[in-house]
């Protein structure tokens, strides 16, 4: 009967060995994945967590606020073990308001962690670099456990967002000289280079649209400068800037409520045929206007 019982026993031992043969082959696999660190993005990430899961990765962002999840399901982040942080990736262009309010919550800090009372006393906009781990995905929405960061140099502050945030909404309503103005106080040396990336570049625009190819083609270049990325928008500018700039000009934008100095600087040079007559006459086509002999000025010729 003993020899019988050990019989029985003997294909559950093997199992046993068998399954853990397999678990110890598959530890070294998983510590290699985890091993090497993938420089991305938290955009590249969020677009597509599934791709990232159980990746250990790297990325910068800006710190936001400290979350408030409370009772995740289906995960290891419960609110009495990890801290929630909330943060925009580095990327985002946080003065326009719809990244603004995109801000990612699922970032997870154990508060067994030796810098956590660093995480504690982080200001808004503060940049560092997280090295993290995809560990879980719901709804595409990715999970990630930060297992270490450090801090990055430059951020944005409320006054650099304020002027790039107006200097859009200035060249979106076509304000182009009223846009400079705010575009040229947001671009401190403090500020990340993607903020002076989009700040050049939208000088460049600006300076374009008023016919100062001069100003254009330096804030251009060097938006060109600050970035690796395709911008095919910009070299195409960039090449108009220093080829033919008239091309570039806003002749449609509407100037009767500009005061003078706001006014586009096409507006002083020569639109059509006009010509200033004798006795102060100044004829377009078949229409004359009467000016004073005090208000006359002549016209100069459109720049080539």
């Amino acid at each position: 009967m003993p020899h019988a019982n050990r019989n029985q026993l003997e294909p559950d031992m093997k199992k046993t060995i068998i399954a853990s043969f397999l678990l110890c082959a598959a530890l070294p696999a998983q510590e290699q994945e985890f091993g090497t660190s993938v420089s991305t993005t938290l955009t590249a990430v969020r677009s597509d967590p599934d791709a990232f899961r159980n990746v250990k990765v790297e990325f910068t962002v800006q710190f936001a606020a400290l979350g408030n999840l409370s009772n995740p399901f289906f995960t290891r982040f419960t609110p009495t073990e990890y801290t929630n942080l909330m943060v925009w990736a580095d990327e985002q262009p946080i003065w326009q308001k719809a990244e603004y309010d995109n801000v990612f919550g699922m970032l997870f800090y154990s508060k067994q962690g030796e810098k956590l009372s660093t995480v504690h006393s982080m200001k808004p906009y503060e940049r560092f670099k997280v090295q993290g781990i995809i560990r879980n995905t719901f709804q595409n929405t990715p999970w990630i456990e930060m297992i270490d960061f450090t801090p990055v140099t430059g951020s944005v502050d409320t006054a650099t967002l304020t002027h790039l945030y107006r200097g859009e909404k200035l060249m979106a309503e076509r304000q182009w000289q009223k846009a400079i103005a705010e575009l040229n106080l947001a671009h401190g040396g403090n500020a990340p280079t993607t903020v002076q990336y989009a700040t050049y570049r939208n000088l460049g625009i600006c300076h374009l649209r008023v016919g100062e190819s001069e100003q254009a083609t330096a804030c251009l270049r060097t938006a060109r400068s600050l970035s690796t990325a395709v911008d095919g928008e910009l070299d195409r500018m960039l090449a108009t800037a220093t080829t033919t700039p008239i091309a570039e000009l806003d002749r449609t934008v509407g100037v009767g409520s500009l005061k003078d100095y706001e006014k586009p600087m096409w507006d002083a040079f020569e639109t059509g045929n006009v010509t200033t007559g004798i006795n102060g006459k100044t004829q377009t086509g078949k229409t004359t206007t009467t000016t004073t002999p005090s208000n006359i000025t002549t016209t100069p010729s459109a720049p080539r």
